[in-house]
């Protein structure tokens, strides 16, 4: 049981942060996306979202809601950005299935809301609410949610831009219930999301200008990366990549060592982002990448990583690594010299 101070401390903590509405953080967020061009089709549990309509957004009024949605297909396809839709409950969903259909299959990235009635009366069945609201417009979207509460609805409306946005896009859907608009919240700061499933050459300079992990000190420039990917798709090598809100967050690859006496073995590298580590992601992308390393064929897979590097060492133990080696004084940045430990499986 927390101590009573602690849960003090925690409460005046959270009193203490920037303080938004629901509705002004989501709108800053839209803004930050560059969508402030709603299409839509409201009723009553979409009202509290246009209260006081701030004058850079513009409103397109469909009278049909597959009408609503075939025009924000079109201009997503224009803009080259996600199209923002506004839906009434279910029975404007049920209006739009049609058109998400199409939408799903031209793969173009929408943000699809729908109003829900208020989370204090959805045990009575009210009526206009809908009923299992995630589950209506699937399969025809990429991801589905109504968020458990209403302070995470800036968080799930940024993911829903997200995943709209990384190839192959599509539609996403995200019911609100209608008090949760005036509920506060932390605002959301927007990140600056990959939207191609690639080797991303910002995230891969990232690690390597922290200067402690890698075998270079930058990003090889982005061409010799991307070449790198598709050497690696081209030839069957196993690589994955860890996602968070459709943002490459890490990496890990095996490549075949280079001569054909070695042809049996591979060569494991991974990395990283410095907010991702220490959440379980490096454990399940090598789990992962060992398993298709094995399916591959691969007999022996390698790796080499700093001495004191110690949560790597511990990461690669715990998968079955074991030390074979130390070449001495092996690396030097900004003249430290350090060792580098081989490792190596067999899976």
């Amino acid at each position: 049981m927390r101590e009573p101070a602690r849960a003090e401390n925690d409460r005046r903590d959270a009193d203490s942060k920037p303080q938004a509405t629901v509705r002004d953080a989501v709108l800053s967020l839209f803004r930050a996306f560059r969508m402030t061009t709603i299409f839509g089709n409201p009723g009553s549990t979409e009202l509290p979202l246009f209260r006081d309509f701030p004058a850079d957004f513009r409103y397109v009024l469909g009278l049909q809601e597959s009408i609503v949605v075939g025009m924000a297909d079109g201009y997503a396809q224009a803009t080259r950005n996600a199209g923002l839709v506004n839906l009434h409950s279910a029975v404007g969903v049920g209006h739009a299935l049609g058109n998400i259909f199409t939408a799903y299959k031209n793969q173009t990235p929408l943000v699809i809301t729908a109003g829900q009635q208020a989370r204090s009366i959805l045990p009575f069945e009210p009526f206009l609410f809908a009923a299992q609201a995630t589950e209506l417009p699937k399969p025809y979207v990429k991801w589905s949610c109504e968020p458990a509460r209403a302070e995470d609805v800036p968080a799930a409306l940024a993911r829903a831009y997200y995943i709209a946005m990384q190839p192959p896009r599509g539609p996403t859907f995200v019911s609100i219930p209608v008090d949760d608009w005036d509920r506060l919240c932390a605002p959301l700061e927007p990140r600056q999301v990959s939207s191609a499933v690639r080797g991303d050459p910002a995230l891969l300079d990232t690690v390597a200008r922290e200067r402690r992990y890698l075998s270079f000190l930058e990003a090889p420039p982005a061409e010799l990366t991307l070449a790198f990917i598709r050497d690696n798709i081209e030839h069957g090598f196993p690589q994955f990549v860890a996602l968070a809100g459709g943002d490459v967050v890490g990496w890990c690859d095996v490549r075949r060592k280079a001569r054909p006496i070695h042809a049996h073995v591979g060569i494991l590298g991974m990395g990283l982002l410095p907010a991702f580590r220490g959440q379980g992601l490096g454990l399940k992308l090598i789990r992962q990448t060992l398993a298709a390393a094995e399916a591959f064929g691969f007999h022996r897979v390698e790796l080499t990583v700093r001495a004191e590097n110690a949560n790597a060492i511990a990461l690669y133990r715990r998968v079955g690594f074991e030390l074979e080696g130390c070449l001495r004084d092996d690396v030097c940045v900004d003249g430290v010299y350090s060792d580098l430990l081989v490792m190596a499986v067999l899976p």
